[in-house]
């Protein structure tokens, strides 16, 4: 099995760019940032460079105002023209990007995600990522309705029978799991017995096409869990969120309120740290 991440073009811009960041805000500001960054934001969501013309349409405003923005902000370095005449943004843009991403903790973030998800819906919930040993918890949140289990930092899961392992099987390089992925088959009598190493690639499809992993009493005979994957701005998978309860009361379908909630808290947490797709939209080639 090979599998390399895939991130489909970004849809195209829509046309008209609103000034305002998303959310309501009634705090007074400078009109003349909030139109540069107008701009900024029609070229960052354009698939290329933009005319004049296009770009002022996007932002609403007539091209001769959008112009006199255009040459301040080249200026600056934050946008260019290129032999064509056609506008994109600049390498200072580009610093600027750098800079934020590079200040973001995803961990911390992560935290705070499934922090909110508890809140929100009782639910336990951790996160875990890729140690040398495989899935590696680094914070669990106890929900309103406790599950009896050790479930600790440092604490190292299955790969092979587990949704946080499986998300890491379907989004990681095969290079990475396949050793401990065959260590516990061939550790595990009832993995051995039921030739589970054919069964990766089908278990890989499903959690890829419905952007969730999910397990039902596999770890351990009375716990269900739901997994779900967060990608960076380089579309790679940096961690994983799960949650989990009790066989029976937790509804692990994907199209189950909880499951809607994970992965839904997985996109947002995604798109904080610089993913700009989906992550249903990062597809895995078995």
């Amino acid at each position: 099995m090979k599998m390399a991440g895939r991130l489909r073009p970004a849809a195209a811009a829509a046309a008209n760019v609103t000034l305002a960041p998303a959310g309501r805000d009634d705090r007074k500001g400078v009109q003349s940032v909030d139109i540069a960054f107008s701009i900024l934001r029609a070229l960052e969501g354009a698939a290329g460079p933009l005319t004049l013309r296009v770009l002022a349409d996007r932002v609403g405003q007539q091209s001769s105002k959008v112009h006199h923005y255009l040459v301040s902000l080249i200026r600056n370095g934050v946008v260019i023209q290129n032999a064509a005449g056609h506008y994109d943004l600049g390498s200072f843009a580009l610093q600027l990007g750098l800079s934020a991403l590079s200040r973001l903790d995803f961990i911390e973030k992560s935290v705070e995600a499934v922090t909110a998800f508890r809140d929100e819906t009782g639910e336990s919930a951790f996160v875990a990522v890729w140690g040398n040993r495989g899935p590696t918890i680094v914070r669990y949140v106890e929900g309103t309705r406790p599950v009896t289990v050790e479930v600790r930092a440092g604490l190292v899961l299955p790969l092979v029978s587990s949704a946080t392992g499986h998300i890491f099987m379907t989004w990681l390089p095969e290079a990475l799991w396949s050793p401990i992925a065959q260590w516990e088959i061939d550790s595990a009598e009832r993995l051995r017995q039921s030739n589970f190493q054919k069964e990766i690639a089908k278990v890989r499809k499903a959690t890829a096409h419905d952007g969730i992993a999910t397990i039902d009493g596999d770890v351990l005979p009375r716990i269900a869990a739901i997994s779900a994957p967060v990608f960076n701005h380089e579309g790679r998978l940096v961690c994983a969120l799960t949650t989990l309860g009790w066989r029976g009361e937790l509804d692990i379908a994907p199209d189950s309120k909880t499951s809607r909630h994970l992965l839904r808290t997985s996109q947002v947490l995604s798109k904080e740290i610089g993913f700009r797709g989906e992550n249903s939209e990062v597809q895995t080639k078995i």
